[in-house]
């Protein structure tokens, strides 16, 4: 009885050895190719992996709250890491929006108009009101201590959040809360 066989050069191995050693040498071979691999197998899985503190912080925000878990590992993958010691500007009011930032560890404060408006700290997150609304920075925010932040660039930032209808309904609900709450002298970006 014949099987699927792999010709090579013309010689079937299932006629040269029959279906049986056939199946033997392979079952064999694949343990021994998987040992000898098993370090760049073992790389190639670490890198895929998005690390946990990331995704932790991205689904505890309400922007990200309904994407699928794809979407959320996808956006982990993409944060990229800045560091702003104390007294730097991270954003400034009346720039444009190229960024979403999470603050990952330390504060930062917030201010509109000059006006000191709220201080925000780690799991926190800013800057997307110029993202969403195609607007100038609404208000600048400074590095109290020394910080440790993520950053989403914009068009990852835009497509994750405005490409699902939960997600969108999420970002408006927090625009219109900080945007609400900066007329009111509470905290926005």
């Amino acid at each position: 009885m014949r099987g699927i066989v792999y010709t090579g050069e013309g010689v079937e191995v299932t006629d040269a050895l029959g279906i049986r050693w056939a199946m033997v040498i392979t079952g064999a071979l694949l343990p021994v190719l998987a040992a000898l691999l098993w370090r760049r197998i073992s790389a190639l899985d670490a890198e895929a992996q998005a690390p946990t503190e990331r995704l932790a912080l991205l689904r505890a925000i309400p922007l990200f709250k309904p994407l699928p878990a794809p979407a959320i590992d996808q956006l982990a993958s993409s944060l990229i890491e800045a560091k702003a010691p104390a007294g730097t500007e991270v954003i400034r009011q009346g720039d444009p929006g190229d960024r979403f930032y999470v603050i990952a560890s330390g504060e930062v404060d917030v201010f509109a108009d000059g006006k000191h408006i709220a201080t925000l700290g780690a799991a926190d997150y800013f800057g997307e009101i110029a993202l969403l609304r195609d607007v100038l920075r609404t208000a600048t925010v400074k590095a109290k201590g020394d910080v440790e932040l993520y950053a989403l660039e914009r068009d990852e930032f835009l497509s994750a959040v405005t490409g699902h209808a939960e997600s969108a309904k999420a970002a408006d609900a927090v625009v219109a809360n900080r945007l609400g709450g900066l007329r009111a002298g509470v905290a926005s970006v």
